[in-house]
């Protein structure tokens, strides 16, 4: 995952975003991140993979659960008006910079995601595999990683398999419900692109080493999960 040029001046649109607040990230309904909010199931996860690459014994991303769901543009514009919603009352500014990029007629945000996971493996279709895009997009920009080619399909499945391996311990979120997905996925990509432009306007305003605090400190709140103590591998994030 690297910097893509595709929304430049949607990114510096989005400053707001990014200044006001240190409002980096989605307004979840964090009940469906339960196992990821203070990284105990995270941290049990790891575990159980490094046991299981020391034993030789990989554990597949085969095995994880499904959760794909059909997305359409009338998704993604409820997407957008329902994060613009969630915004305006402690970020008006940025409520309104999101609107201006992103809303009705606007620039459709699918556009970017789909370059941002080409050559990943990743689907633009699957909630966990939006949930892994989001959580790579996080670490890529902590560690600064913008060759293109630094995050690849084994490293990608292995993050989206622990995830998809997590969400299945949420009684709150099921594989079979394509409408709890959708809402959830679309969700993530949308904020995986704020992220990026983000990311992209930090570094045309001399800005990112600020924006990186910001947006590790923001990994750390929301799903306990400090980045820059993490490495990736084929097994999904593992402890440096």
């Amino acid at each position: 995952m690297k910097i893509l040029p595709l929304v430049l001046s949607g990114a510096l649109l989005l400053g707001p975003l990014f200044r006001s607040h240190g409002q980096v990230g989605p307004a979840l309904d964090m009940t469906l991140m339960t196992g990821w909010t203070g990284g105990a199931a995270v941290q049990y996860d790891l575990e159980k993979r490094a046991a299981a690459a020391k034993g030789g014994n990989a554990v597949s991303a085969k095995a994880a659960p499904s959760y794909s769901y059909r997305p359409s543009p009338a998704m993604r514009e409820q997407t957008v008006e329902r994060a613009v919603e969630q915004l305006k009352p402690t970020n008006p500014t940025g409520a309104s910079a999101l609107a201006s990029v992103f809303g009705p007629g606007k620039y459709d945000y699918d556009q970017t995601y789909a370059e941002i996971i080409k050559g990943t493996g990743l689907r633009a279709t699957d909630a966990a595999d939006a949930m892994a895009c989001y959580l790579l997009m996080g670490y890529a920009i902590v560690h600064n990683l913008q060759d293109d080619k630094a995050i690849g399909p084994p490293l990608a499945r292995g993050v989206r398999a622990q995830v998809a391996n997590i969400l299945a311990q949420n009684p709150n979120f099921k594989p079979d419900d394509p409408l709890a997905a959708a809402k959830f996925g679309e969700e993530l990509k949308l904020q995986t692109v704020i992220l990026q432009g983000g990311w992209q306007s930090a570094v045309k305003q001399k800005a990112y080493p600020a924006y990186r605090n910001t947006v590790a400190q923001n990994f750390r709140t929301g799903f306990g999960l400090d980045l820059s103590q993490l490495k990736l591998t084929t097994q999904g994030f593992a402890k440096r």
